[in-house]
């Protein structure tokens, strides 16, 4: 697997006419971290390889069935707030979480903002929805999953 900067490397370096630029995108296509898969693809594959169900999901963050198979379908877009909920709840580690916050064109968690920084504490450490949920609580922080109205 080719990190980013391998790959920068390689475009500024190797990719020198239309051919090798043709070959490059053929390669990259098949990667299986392809960036152009979706949110609901990439999840829906995390979901799988760790025997998690969408009722699991809906059961663990509390969101309502309907709109939690939407967000998870790709069918409406996901906040922030409703994609680290339901990244935590799929038990997914830091990277992983990162790529949704991409795919959902949501903002990378940000280690010099406080919330960010316990949320980034809880996920490193494992902590499950509802722990990092206390944490935040106890921190007098937003709650992770919660639907304003």
């Amino acid at each position: 697997m080719n990190t980013t900067d391998d790959l920068m490397n390689k475009l500024k370096n190797d990719v020198s006419d239309e051919r090798a630029l043709k070959e490059y995108l053929e390669k990259i296509a098949k990667q299986p971290d392809n960036p152009r898969a979706t949110f609901a693809e990439f999840y829906g594959k995390k979901l799988q390889s760790k025997g998690l169900t969408s009722g699991d999901i809906e059961r663990l963050t509390g969101l309502e069935h309907a709109f939690c198979n939407k967000m998870i379908n790709g069918k409406v877009s996901v906040t922030r707030n409703n994609l680290l909920a339901l990244t935590i709840a799929a038990e997914m580690n830091i990277d992983e979480i990162e790529k949704c916050l991409i795919l959902t064109q949501n903002g990378a968690l940000y280690p010099k903002d406080s919330r960010d920084a316990v949320i980034i504490y809880a996920i490193n450490r494992g902590l499950s929805l509802a722990e990092t949920n206390s944490l935040l609580y106890s921190k007098g922080m937003e709650l992770l999953g919660q639907i304003k109205e």
